[in-house]
């Protein structure tokens, strides 16, 4: 029986053929970099950076300097209209003051005065209680002057007598009124006046009204107006 050999496989060496070695390195595919760029690139990172940072840090001032700026400009025109409404309040106060001062003022002043005085002294002279007649003829003289106040003044008791007789209550009201002049210390005027009289036999009747028209002058004494003279003045009914 005859011993087979096997095959000897012959020995692989340890260093690669040319073209196995060809086989295994890749070209490197890189793309050649200029000379400086990464360096610029990271310069620039950085600085960007310190530009951030900087920003940073600045931007409260920067802020309170934005917000400094825009109160002044507001404040300005604050003060400026202060000024100006300051500036009308006195104008328009020394203008006040001139007017309250002008005759023309005074004038009105003075009818009004006299319009006022004149209704309630002829509506005194129209009233009368005869319960109580020494305190309407202390009311009559009190609201008149010159002569007509030393008519009332000089009423006898016998005439108060005979007010107190009629047993009259009267009440007088102004229901119109006109101031026509006014000079000085003298002004005239003219009133309709309508008188309410009770019977005071019995108050239970209804009064009657009376409708009069007076011109009265009216004198400045002591700084009130008072009357002067009372006149009625016929009524035109045509």
């Amino acid at each position: 029986m005859t011993d087979e050999k096997e095959p000897v496989e012959p020995e692989q060496s340890g260093e690669d053929t040319p073209q196995d070695a060809d086989d295994t390195q890749e070209p490197a595919d890189e793309t050649p970099q200029e000379p400086g760029t990464a360096d610029d690139a990271t310069e620039a990172e950085d600085a960007d950076k310190a530009d951030e940072a900087e920003a940073d840090e600045a931007g409260p001032d920067e802020a309170g300097k934005a917000e400094e700026s825009g109160s002044k400009r507001i404040t300005t025109p604050v003060l400026i209209g202060l000024l100006v409404a300051l500036l009308l309040g006195i104008s328009g106060g020394v203008a006040w003051w001139s007017a309250a001062h002008s005759e023309d003022l005074e004038a009105a002043s003075d009818r009004d005065a006299v319009l006022v005085a004149a209704k309630q002294h002829i509506a005194t002279l129209n009233t009368l209680d005869y319960r109580k007649v020494d305190a309407g003829l202390k009311a009559w003289t009190s609201v008149t002057t010159g002569t007509l106040k030393d008519q009332f003044s000089s009423i006898s008791a016998d005439d108060r007598k005979l007010l107190a007789d009629q047993k009259k209550i009267s009440t007088g009201k102004v229901v119109d009124a006109a101031v026509l002049e006014v000079d000085g210390a003298s002004a005239r005027v003219i009133a309709s006046v309508e008188v309410e009289v009770r019977d005071g036999k019995d108050l239970s009747k209804d009064p009657s009204i009376k409708r009069n028209r007076f011109s009265a002058d009216l004198t400045r004494s002591g700084g009130t107006w008072k009357l002067d003279t009372l006149q009625q003045v016929a009524v035109d009914l045509s």
